[in-house]
């Protein structure tokens, strides 16, 4: 994809090939009153626009529209392509937020779909006021993910320079509305295709490598899975989604299932990714990390690698667990996750051996202030 691919974009040109420019201008036209009237026709633009966007020190001070810059270059014979490789700068028309050393053309990566999943997911689209873009809003509460969420944009398009850093206060980072567009035209997407209930994957990306896939499920692991000992559960009130992300799953042949639940939760979805598929799913996380180091898992991967240890410790599923419970809880007062982390057992295992303490009056619950009891001997 090129730059002249993106809406209402205005630029910052190389001043060395703004030099060639008015170099040509006057090889071919004498002056620029003529070549103003040989490029637009009358009442297109004023003189002093034209004039003003080919000085030096207007392009360091400004953005200059980039379709005007088209007409010129074109008209001198310049290809486009050049005009692209000299971009130093753009950002949306009357847009704030700019990207500098853009990375252009613009390649359509796993990167570049893994960001379209995280604003299906968890996403939502702004709509200002009339005449301005919409654009991406992706909330997300982990600092971490915050982060990684920009350096997958910078990735994919070049450096974002915000006008102050709001991502370590604000929960919302966002796509500059020249950026959000793209996804928009490429897929063919409209505001209503990002709402919770009604948003799918494009059928355009089913097509697409495995790369690709694994991308937008890393994605949605990150945004909306929980991870147990023994599967990766991603649940959405949004089933015709849920059966996409099936999908995926089967293409990469990573075992899974999914699930409906009666009564309150009957709108649900849930994915089951099971414990073969998850082990699938790791190693090829791993592998395609090493190219992309920005779809890092974070604390996601680090309970799945978390849960593989359960089952390679010497006391899984042997007899003892609970004496070794009750022996740590006699010293010190520990909630259930907290056993499980030191054990490496999985949560239901322990809350089993916890349940039995205290119906034999051995332990005690010390602590129900917050979600986590704490127990003790």
């Amino acid at each position: 994809m090129h730059i002249w691919d993106l809406e209402r974009v205005n630029i910052q040109l190389d001043l060395n090939f703004l030099d060639e420019i008015n170099r040509k201008i006057k090889l071919k036209f004498k002056s620029k009153p003529k070549a103003y009237k040989k490029i637009f026709k009358k009442g297109e633009i004023p003189y002093s626009t034209f004039k003003n966007i080919l000085k030096k020190s207007s392009m360091k001070s400004f953005f200059v529209p980039l379709n005007i810059y088209i007409r010129i270059i074109l008209s001198l014979e310049i290809s486009l392509e050049l005009l692209e490789k000299n971009v130093i700068a753009y950002k949306t028309a009357r847009g704030y937020n700019y990207i500098e050393t853009p990375i252009l053309p613009i390649k359509i990566t796993p990167i570049f779909d893994m960001i379209l999943a995280h604003n299906i997911s968890d996403g939502t689209v702004i709509n200002p006021k009339k005449g301005r873009l919409p654009y991406f809003g992706y909330r997300q509460f982990d600092k971490h993910y915050r982060k990684l969420y920009i350096k997958k944009i910078e990735n994919v398009f070049g450096t974002i320079k915000f006008k102050k850093d709001y991502f370590d206060t604000s929960t919302r980072p966002y796509c500059p509305p020249v950026l959000s567009s793209l996804f928009f035209s490429y897929y063919n997407l409209s505001v209503n295709s990002f709402l919770s209930r009604s948003a799918r994957i494009p059928q355009k990306i089913f097509t697409k490598s495995k790369k690709h896939l694994l991308a937008i499920l890393i994605a949605f692991v990150i945004d909306e899975a929980h991870i147990d000992s023994t599967q990766i559960t991603i649940a959405l009130k949004n089933k015709l989604l849920v059966g996409d992300i099936k999908k995926i799953c089967d293409i990469l042949r990573y075992k899974s299932k999914v699930t409906y639940r009666k009564g309150e939760y009957e709108d649900y979805g849930y994915l089951q990714i099971l414990r073969e598929g998850m082990k699938d799913f790791y190693k090829d996380y791993l592998q395609l990390k090493r190219k992309y180091p920005v779809i890092d898992l974070g604390r996601k991967g680090n309970q799945i690698e978390s849960s593989f240890k359960i089952y390679s410790r010497k006391i899984y599923k042997t007899k003892g667990n609970r004496k070794i419970i009750f022996d740590i809880l006699g010293k010190e007062q520990l909630s259930v996750n907290q056993l499980a982390n030191r054990l490496n057992m999985t949560r239901q295992g322990i809350r089993f051996h916890i349940h039995n303490l205290i119906k034999d009056k051995k332990i005690k619950i010390l602590d129900k202030s917050n979600s986590n009891w704490v127990y003790s001997v």
